[in-house]
């Protein structure tokens, strides 16, 4: 590797002066640098704004959709007993609703076994589908027939290979073992609730009599014709009524018991239980809040980002910028411009929704309640579609409309931000010229110096002989 000594032969400090050249020669780069990250921070600064306008946007739509405004919010005055839910479509409406029997699956146990790895037989178990009387004394079966053949055959009779053959099955019945003190037994319960959810077993097993208590007949339930099962549950109906009307349902779940409107039941009640569903203003109220809150922020930043401070005498990022300055005065120009879409509310002061001085806005708690229990008026305020009449069209549709024009795809400020990025990309290619420029300048004003040190040098060397010769000329003469 060559080693540069230059400056050492001429006693020129050459790399410091080829250094401060440099130096002048790259103020134009400095100010590239200065103007990519000047580009850099509004770059950011307009993407932080479009997040903030399109959080405006998403606040508005919500209050421009009319079917925001027909939430209703379902309340019972009994949660253990009733659940309720609404939906969208349901109609404000007060029940009185009185429930004496809830819905049940249908429930065996079958006579015990000493263990339940003891043989029970093999043969055919035949489940059929229906629903018994009061007393078990009559089934009738399901039109048309639902039914299910379970085939128990050798190493699969004991009630554990019974119990994972009737689950394998699928047929609507489940079956589990219940051990206690005095051996084990068959538990089987249908799958769903309701009258017609009812079963009845009957066994074709290995001793060719179905109707005895031995072998697979110990597991039917048939009576009176068979050897019945001990402990069991009818399957049944819910049996309620609403305002008086009787209502009966095979599910504890009653759906669009009215339109939009589902109960989940969970025991009987000891008289009648006030259900309501009326318009959920506590959930407007909260997106009205919500809205205020993304103006608010949106309203700030701009103020931030386009201040100038005279004290200090400097300017925030978007200070005098155009497309910012056209959008903070958009945005304080729909809130007070009003709407004639409400003969009660025209502006969003008349419905407590106040403009401060600082350009934010304020909610008046009581004077938004009182506009509340106005809803349909209200809400012509926020998301009329204007029927075709501008000075009609709803407060939260200009809104969204607005923050669509300008934070959406193609956007004023997308625009403004495909500028900065060109802006920056031929920022950066002037750099990398002007980099490529000064390799240049700095190869020259090395090779010159170079040239010149050496020149130097030699004429030093040069000097001193002669000033050698002088000496021995003077020592020659005076000698």
């Amino acid at each position: 590797m060559a080693i540069q000594s230059t400056g050492i032969g001429s006693g020129l400090d050459v790399n410091s002066i080829i250094n401060q050249l440099l130096a002048i020669e790259s103020r134009p780069l400095a100010r590239l640098q200065q103007t990519a990250s000047t580009t850099q921070t509004q770059l950011s600064t307009y993407g932080a704004l479009k997040s903030r306008i399109a959080a405006l946007g998403d606040a508005a739509e919500k209050l421009a959709t009319a079917a925001t405004w027909n939430k209703t919010r379902a309340t019972s005055a009994d949660t253990a007993a009733l659940t309720v839910t609404s939906s969208g479509s349901a109609t404000p409406v007060n029940l009185q609703l009185e429930v004496t029997q809830l819905a049940q699956a249908q429930s065996v146990a079958t006579t015990r076994l000493p263990s339940a790895a003891a043989s029970v037989g093999t043969g055919t178990l035949m489940i059929e589908f229906g629903s018994w009387n009061q007393d078990f004394l009559a089934f009738t079966p399901t039109v048309p027939l639902k039914s299910a053949t379970i085939v128990i055959g050798s190493g699969e009779d004991t009630l554990v290979g019974i119990r994972d053959k009737i689950n394998a099955a699928d047929a609507g019945v489940t079956a589990a073992i219940l051990n206690d003190s005095q051996g084990s037994r068959l538990v089987l319960r249908s799958t769903a609730t309701g009258a017609e959810s009812g079963f009845r077993i009957t066994a074709t097993d290995d001793d060719a009599n179905p109707l005895d208590d031995s072998g697979l007949s110990r597991l039917a339930f048939n009576p009176p014709g068979g050897a019945p099962a001990s402990g069991n549950q009818r399957a049944v109906d819910l049996v309620a009524s609403v305002n008086g009307a009787p209502v009966v349902s095979a599910s504890n779940q009653l759906d669009d018991l009215v339109d939009g409107v589902s109960l989940q039941v969970a025991r009987t009640t000891t008289g009648p239980v006030e259900v309501s569903v009326a318009r959920d203003t506590e959930a407007m109220k909260t997106l009205i809040q919500q809205f205020v809150g993304a103006y608010n922020e949106a309203n700030k930043f701009l103020a931030d980002q386009t201040r100038y401070n005279a004290d200090t005498k400097t300017s925030a990022t978007l200070q005098g910028d155009r497309v910012a300055v056209a959008l903070q005065g958009q945005l304080r120009s729909l809130v007070a411009t009003g709407s004639s879409a409400s003969s009660v509310f025209d502006t969003l002061s008349s419905a407590g929704i106040s403009l401060q001085r600082d350009g934010s806005l304020k909610v008046d708690d009581g004077k938004l309640a009182s506009a509340l229990a106005n809803l349909p008026e209200l809400a012509k305020l926020f998301s009329a579609d204007g029927g075709g009449n501008p000075l009609a069209v709803g407060i939260a549709r200009r809104f969204d409309a607005l923050a669509d024009l300008n934070a959406g795809t193609g956007g004023a400020l997308e625009s403004r931000e495909d500028g900065l990025k060109q802006r920056l990309s031929r920022n950066r290619t002037e750099q990398e010229r002007f980099n490529d420029r000064m390799a240049m300048v700095e190869s020259r004003l090395r090779a010159q110096y170079t040239a010149l040190d050496s020149r130097m040098a030699q004429l030093n060397g040069l000097s001193a002989y002669v000033s050698q010769q002088v000496e021995l000329l003077n020592r020659s003469s005076n000698g």
